[in-house]
């Protein structure tokens, strides 16, 4: 059976031997060793004491450090977005919209805050995208423990509601959003905050 180093599509919660990754980046070992000791990659420890490496960090460092990502590591590469909303006919919208970007965006979605906050911690998302307003335990209350895990803390969240008011707004960046924007959602606007070429014309087609 071939390393997880050399399949194709690795998925972003793979975790990567340090040989794994030296090959995948052809650099020794060593020099990876380093990156993990230095902090640079963080890295996890199994039982036995050894070291490994999340796909997705590995990214991560790459993009950082504007060096190219392997074509194996392409799944690794995806955006990761949740969305929270408890209105099916916006996430039908949105599903629909994204399904465009299947390649270079991984969406999930949640119905309400409970299971937001579980999909967060088995999904590890990039962006939430998390309405104000719902049931039970609403937006704002889910930014703020969110924002209160250190685990999810560096998380980038955005409040979205029917109509932003400054007292909505106020509360949402109190909370740790790093904005609060209108619905309908700007498919433009959302691209750009994901980091995604925008191609709105392909995806109304």
């Amino acid at each position: 059976m071939p390393s997880a180093a050399k399949t194709e599509n690795i998925a972003p919660e793979s975790l990567l031997t340090s040989y794994q990754v030296g090959s995948l980046l052809q650099v020794n070992p060593s020099s990876v060793n380093k990156w993990v000791k230095d902090g640079r990659i963080p890295a996890f420890r199994t039982p036995g004491g050894h070291r490994r490496i999340r796909a997705a960090d590995l990214v991560l460092f790459l993009q950082e450090h504007s060096m190219p990502v392997p074509k194996s590591l392409n799944n690794a590469a995806k955006k990761r977005l949740l969305i929270v909303d408890d209105d099916p006919k916006q996430l039908s919208a949105l599903k629909r919209l994204l399904k465009s970007y299947k390649e270079r965006l991984e969406a999930r979605y949640a119905t309400n805050g409970i299971d937001a906050l579980v999909q967060v911690g088995s999904f590890k998302p990039q962006v939430v995208l998390l309405d104000v307003y719902m049931a039970e335990l609403d937006g704002i209350e889910v930014c703020r423990r969110l924002k209160d895990n250190p685990q999810t803390e560096d998380m980038k969240i955005i409040m979205v509601t029917g109509q932003v008011t400054p007292e909505i707004e106020k509360s949402a960046i109190e909370a740790g959003a790093s904005e609060c924007i209108n619905k309908p959602i700007n498919l433009e606007a959302l691209l750009e905050k994901l980091g995604l070429p925008n191609q709105v014309d392909a995806l109304s087609s």
